[in-house]
């Protein structure tokens, strides 16, 4: 399944592939793709980070406790470490640039069918020199929701706010008390305030 919201970069990847899959499915959304995936579990994912509504790191969280497990793919215009280390310790395979050349991006996938992980060379230096405190990695959309929380907005007139169905909020909650390690609304607005997430 490729999950990417420029319908030509994903038929472009889907003829590439189709040497060497049997059958390809396109997504243009986090919940087409969770949707689709539960409905249908395919082989292998290959998302991008930004996906409309709930983003591709997100949408593979949520399909975590699915089993099998489904392995994840990212090939992203996305290429800050920090992002990419987000993705990795999250479960993703695999997390590559779209400015990779097509053989890498076979080898890549290729290790992914073995069992194996692939971070693009490049991005891995990176992510090593990286020497900042592990804060949670929350997204913008994650941050605007949780502001809105905190100022008082229902879900429901949030999602209406953000253009988003009730469920994109819900589950982009449920994945914020994940990476804040709590478990209630309460204890979600005291971890970000006492993390500087959102202003009074």
């Amino acid at each position: 399944m490729i999950a990417d919201p420029h319908l030509v970069v994903a038929q472009g990847l889907a003829r590439l592939l189709s040497a060497v899959v049997g059958a390809v499915k396109i997504v243009g959304s986090g919940e087409e793709l969770i949707d689709s995936a539960r409905h249908s579990p395919p082989s292998l994912v290959i998302a991008e980070v930004k996906l409309p509504g709930i983003g591709g790191i997100e949408a593979m969280a949520l399909l975590q406790s699915q089993k099998p497990k489904i392995p994840f793919a990212f090939l992203t215009t996305t290429s800050e470490p920090s992002t990419a280390l987000k993705a990795i310790r999250a479960g993703a395979r695999a997390y590559l640039p779209k400015t990779i050349a097509a053989e890498e991006l076979l080898r890549a996938l290729e290790n992914v069918a073995g069992g194996r992980s692939y971070v693009a060379p490049h991005l891995t230096a990176r992510m090593i020199a990286e020497k900042r405190p592990a804060l949670p990695l929350l997204t913008p959309m994650q941050l605007r929701i949780l502001q809105n929380i905190s100022d008082g907005v229902g879900t429901r007139e949030l999602a209406a706010l953000l253009g988003v169905s009730v469920r994109t909020v819900e589950s982009h909650k449920y994945l914020m008390m994940q990476e804040l390690r709590v478990h209630t609304t309460l204890e979600l607005l005291r971890r970000a305030r006492a993390d500087g997430l959102v202003h009074s």
